[in-house]
């Protein structure tokens, strides 16, 4: 496999992870209230999404999203080795751990709910684990942060300016924003952050790698 179709298959692997994440959401979302939920929804609205069964489209989005964590972390390795690994592209890969980590055992909270809507799951039960779930969410945006702050100084180490500075700004928007409104604006930092792994995989997988200082020595040696 040439150096270059291999960056265009961990290319799609980033963008299969954005496709899969959210449209497991938006999927889960429209075919039941679990996913729904929130720390800021009010009694009645947790008391009518636990009082039915889920219908087999939450099952088929909570799915979609488990699987999207496996193509998440195919691109992140890559995206370290990408941008040129060392020491910066070991916190990528430990953040993406991490991430990945911490959403799993934030859906895990959700699909627990889901599980038990319709079969008697107490009130108190169901705000515990709305509020965990969200808890173990937004503290994922930190690896995010430290992800997209790893990547964006490796970027900027290799050149690719609009990579960088982007993700710089992400990281900036995302530790303003959460403490003040992470139920509100802070939300909008994470569709930022897809945004952006998009286009990092549009623009990384389109263009041929950089050659390494060493081996221009070498060639012209």
């Amino acid at each position: 496999m040439t150096a270059r179709l291999h960056d265009r298959w961990f290319a799609v692997c980033g963008i299969a992870f954005v496709i899969l994440e959210l449209g497991g959401t938006l999927l889960s979302m429209a075919s039941g209230k679990t996913h729904d939920l929130t720390v800021g929804s009010s009694t009645a609205a947790i008391s009518r999404a636990i009082a039915t069964p889920v219908g087999t489209g939450v099952w088929a989005g909570a799915y979609m999203e488990l699987l999207s964590v496996g193509f998440f972390l195919a691109f992140a390795v890559w995206l370290a080795e990408r941008l040129g690994g060392g020491t910066l592209g070991s916190i990528v890969r430990l953040a993406a751990a991490a991430t990945a980590g911490g959403g799993l055992v934030s859906l895990a909270f959700i699909n627990v709910i889901s599980y038990r809507a319709g079969h008697g799951m107490g009130m108190d039960v169901a705000k515990t684990l709305v509020t965990a779930s969200e808890a173990v969410y937004v503290g994922t945006w930190i690896f995010t942060a430290t992800l997209l702050a790893a990547a964006g100084l490796l970027a900027l180490r290799v050149g690719r300016r609009a990579i960088g500075w982007s993700a710089v700004a992400i990281v900036a928007y995302t530790l303003v924003l959460t403490p003040l409104s992470f139920d509100g604006a802070g939300q909008f930092s994470q569709l930022l952050y897809l945004a952006w792994v998009v286009v990092t995989c549009i623009a990384l997988g389109r263009a041929p790698r950089e050659q390494s200082a060493a081996s221009v020595a070498v060639q012209h040696a």
